[in-house]
């Protein structure tokens, strides 16, 4: 189906490709964070988003680095995107895709749920009960975990705020 190709610069590009995809998702990220609002505590609804995206930031620089000291080390059986699944890459950054929007129009009770059930079935789940049963419980521990007891942001839907109907979750 493809072309014989040198294995190991296959995996090299391979990683740059990850590296800047990582690095990009994680200054993303770090421009997201900055727009919520800060406190006088010394952890504040800041802090995590920034911890996620320095890390995804640093991540994507050590890949970069990895891949240029050509220090990636051997290629595995099934690395990259030769022997892989297109249809179920498609699908999965669909789910992101998904999460983001339904994050931005219905907010992030919502968008947790939706994400979590598309998710699962774009990996082969189909017990419809089980995954949404699943996704209701594990968006009120989310809701509660991270605006509740982390304090972060919620910010409202841009099509519908649900905030009302979820402040309960967070004690």
């Amino acid at each position: 189906m493809f072309p014989i190709v040198d294995q190991h610069q296959y995996k090299i590009k391979v990683e740059y490709w990850v590296s800047l995809v990582v690095f990009l998702i994680g200054v993303f990220f770090f421009f997201l964070a900055m727009t919520i609002e800060t406190s006088k505590e010394a952890i504040g609804p800041r802090t995590m988003p920034l911890m996620l995206a320095v890390s995804l930031i640093i991540s994507g620089v050590w890949l970069a680095l990895r891949a240029f000291l050509d220090r990636a080390g051997d290629l595995r059986d099934g690395y990259g995107f030769l022997d892989s699944n297109i249809k179920r890459i498609v699908e999965v950054i669909g789910c992101g895709v998904l999460l983001i929007f339904m994050f931005w129009g219905f907010g992030y009770f919502v968008a947790l749920i939706t994400a979590f059930v598309v998710t699962l079935y774009a990996f082969g789940n189909r017990n419809w009960v089980g995954m949404i049963a699943c996704a209701i419980i594990m968006a009120i521990i989310f809701q509660w975990v991270f605006m509740g007891v982390m304090l972060l942001s919620d910010p409202k839907g841009f099509f519908v705020d649900l905030r009302p109907y979820t402040d309960w979750m967070k004690g």
